[in-house]
C-alpha cells in the first residue's frame, strides 16, 4: 500500500485563492456602494461604501480561510491493491473508493500556479462516469511529485490487470492438474495389483 499527503504548498495555494476570492468580491462591493450612495446623495459615502465592502465580506472569508488548515490535513491518498482510496472533508468527511477495474484515464493536470508552486493533480476517470462534464471520480490533489505518483498509480493497474488475465487460468489450471494426479494414482494401483496378480499365477 503507497500513502500520498499533499504537498504543504497545496495549503498555500487554497490560502491564496480564497484571499483573490475575497479581494474580487470586495472590489465588486465597493465600486457598486459606492456609486449607488452617491447618486443617492449620502453623507461621506466613501467610508460607508468602504464598511459594506469589507465587515460583510469578511464574515465569510475569516471563517474559510481558516478552515483551510483542518482541510488540508484531511486530504489523503492510499493506492491499495484493488483500488484508489482518497480521504477529503472536514465538515463533511468523505471517502470514496475508486476500483481499479473502473478506471479508464489518468490524466496530470498543471496549472501555472501549480508549477510555480512545484505541485500537480491526478485526475482519475472510471467507466461509470460517462459524463464529461461531471467531476472525474478521484482527483488526488497537491502532490510533490506528480510523475511518479503518476507512474506508481499506472503501475498498480497493470499489475492488477495482470493478476486479473492470470485468475482464469489458475482456476482452469488446478482442476486439470489435480484430476491428472488423480488418474496417475489410480493407473498405478491398477499396476501394482496386476502385477500382483501375475506373482501369484503358476
Amino acid at each position: 500500500m503507497y500513502t500520498y499527503t499533499p504537498k504543504k504548498t497545496y495549503l498555500y495555494k487554497m490560502l491564496l485563492s480564497v484571499v483573490f476570492v475575497f479581494a474580487l468580491i470586495w472590489v465588486i462591493l465597493y465600486i457598486s456602494m459606492y456609486f449607488i450612495m452617491r447618486e443617492e446623495g449620502v453623507v461621506d459615502y466613501q467610508s460607508k461604501a468602504l464598511f459594506w465592502a469589507t465587515i460583510p465580506n469578511l464574515v465569510w472569508a475569516v471563517p474559510t480561510f481558516l478552515l483551510m488548515f483542518p482541510l488540508y490535513k484531511r486530504y489523503r491518498y492510499e493506492l491499495m491493491d484493488d483500488e484508489i482510496v482518497v480521504h477529503s472533508g472536514y465538515i463533511m468527511q468523505k471517502v470514496v473508493h475508486v476500483p481499479y477495474r473502473m478506471v479508464t484515464n489518468i490524466e496530470i493536470r498543471r496549472g501555472l500556479l501549480d508549477r510555480w508552486l512545484g505541485i500537480g493533480h491526478l485526475k482519475i476517470d472510471t467507466a461509470g462516469n460517462s459524463d464529461p462534464n461531471q467531476r472525474p471520480e478521484a482527483r488526488l490533489m497537491g502532490l510533490e511529485n506528480v510523475d511518479a505518483a503518476y507512474e506508481e498509480v499506472a503501475g498498480c493497474l497493470r499489475a492488477f490487470d495482470e493478476a486479473q488475465q492470470r485468475l482464469p487460468w489458475e482456476r482452469v489450471r488446478r482442476p486439470v492438474t489435480e484430476a491428472v494426479d488423480a488418474e496417475q494414482d489410480v493407473m498405478q494401483a491398477i499396476l501394482s495389483e496386476l502385477q500382483s496378480i501375475n506373482g501369484k499365477l503358476p
